[in-house]
């Protein structure tokens, strides 16, 4: 197949648009809905799934750094949707479960975007996750952005 190359520009940033728009939609839709943050949202649904679940073991199903993980369950823990509990056995395991508050707010809010993307990203096959892993590589290095600290889409946090 041909490619014209202002046709393929024009058609990758729209597409980018189109992604941004949906993750910006999604967040403002959350925020005003519920209060909380696209990224929290995606916490709370996480640890529901998995009550009891290891702080480090959320930060790995999330794709996120220590640091970052810690202070997004802070803000959830100051909220009242989470409390932390010391694992009897090893105290330096700390397990998070969802209070009351955040039974109920998980209950009424919408699946989380970014596990939608992860979930898309898994189910694709070797060959393809690569083409996509190649190609934003790309686009981070055209953009000279590797040295970014990236945070949440459209999040502060």
């Amino acid at each position: 197949m041909k490619i014209v190359p202002d046709i393929a520009i024009s058609e990758i940033m729209q597409s980018l648009r189109r992604i941004f728009k949906a993750i910006h939609n999604y967040s403002s839709e959350v925020s005003d809905k519920f209060g909380i943050t696209g990224p929290q949202l995606w916490a709370l649904d996480t640890i529901s799934k998995e009550e009891g679940l290891p702080l480090g073991e959320l930060g790995k199903k999330m794709y996120l750094r220590p640091n970052t993980i810690t202070g997004l369950v802070d803000r959830l823990e100051k909220r009242g949707y989470v409390a932390r509990d010391r694992d009897q056995k090893d105290r330096r395991v700390i397990k998070l479960l969802l209070t009351l508050k955040g039974k109920r707010l998980i209950k009424r809010a919408p699946n989380p975007i970014q596990g939608k993307m992860i979930y898309g990203l898994r189910s694709l096959n070797k060959a393809e996750l690569r083409l996509i892993y190649d190609s934003i590589q790309k686009l981070v290095e055209i953009m000279e952005a590797k040295n970014l600290k990236a945070t949440f889409f459209f999040d502060q946090e």
